[in-house]
């Protein structure tokens, strides 16, 4: 069956469903994590412990749900994965040293064909 439309356009099935609340997955557990956090906050404020402390739990529990909910992981995982991999390539070139170039040598003649005519 052929594809009708354009090739750039991501397939409707590889969108992700409401699951509750009219929020997708991902949302629901940023929204979640978010709840955590401030419930946490709040109840640190209201044993009067150290706003450093506050902060602190807060900057820790909150960047997981909140790059999950908002689907930077895919992004922050290719990027771990391309910085991770071994980048040597090896390429083959037939430039040869001590090889030396007129500026004839790139001019298209005439006389030479690409293909076969026979």
């Amino acid at each position: 069956m052929n594809k009708l439309g354009s090739e750039f356009l991501k397939e409707f099935d590889n969108y992700e469903r409401p699951i509750a609340f009219g929020l997708t997955k991902r949302l629901l557990v940023m929204m979640i994590g978010i709840s955590v956090v401030v419930s946490l906050t709040i109840s640190i404020s209201l044993m009067e412990l150290s706003d450093i402390f506050m902060y602190l739990v807060a900057l820790l529990i909150a960047p997981p749900f909140i790059i999950y909910g908002l689907g930077f992981d895919e992004a922050v995982k290719e990027k771990i994965l391309f910085n991770l991999k071994v980048q040597k390539r090896a390429y083959m070139t037939e430039f040869r040293e001590g090889e030396e170039f007129t500026k004839d040598d790139f001019k298209s003649w005439k006389k030479v064909k690409e293909f076969d005519e026979s």
